[in-house]
């Protein structure tokens, strides 16, 4: 091998090192933080493994897909990845500006949308706000 081949194989390798770091340096944009909608706070990971919690025990992976919810195959309702960064929610029929809509959602949806086929769960606010957040983090 010439001396050429080895300094360009070289540059090479250092360049690739170069744009490793540079990755690892940059803010990562699949993070929930980074892909969040401006001005909403990024939930606390307590609240996340509640609301995780909660939309195990509530059923939801009977209609839903859901990311990270053993089972939740369902093919009633959408899959809930990314519900939180949608514009609207309900078949389109709401619009989803912030967690507070998907929050008024989710806590009486047939008030919201007469007629859907999703049900009342008689979730709390405090149980609807911890499955909000664990929805925020579904990108």
């Amino acid at each position: 091998m010439s001396w050429t081949t080895l300094g360009v194989r070289r540059a090479a390798a250092i360049g690739t090192l170069a744009l490793a770091v540079a990755a690892c340096a940059a803010p990562n944009s699949s993070s929930p933080a980074a892909a969040a909608k401006p001005g909403v706070p990024t939930p606390e990971p307590t609240a996340v493994a509640e609301g995780q919690t909660l939309t195990i025990q509530k059923g939801c992976g009977g209609c839903h897909i859901i990311p990270g919810i053993p089972g939740a195959s369902g093919a009633v309702g959408p899959d809930l990845t990314g519900v939180a960064n949608r514009a609207t929610i309900a078949g389109g029929a709401l619009p989803n500006n912030g967690p507070d809509d998907l929050k008024r959602w989710i806590l009486d949806p047939p008030a919201a949308k007469p007629g859907t086929v999703m049900p009342n769960l008689g979730l709390t606010d405090n149980e609807a706000t911890r499955i909000v957040a664990y929805l925020e983090t579904l990108r």
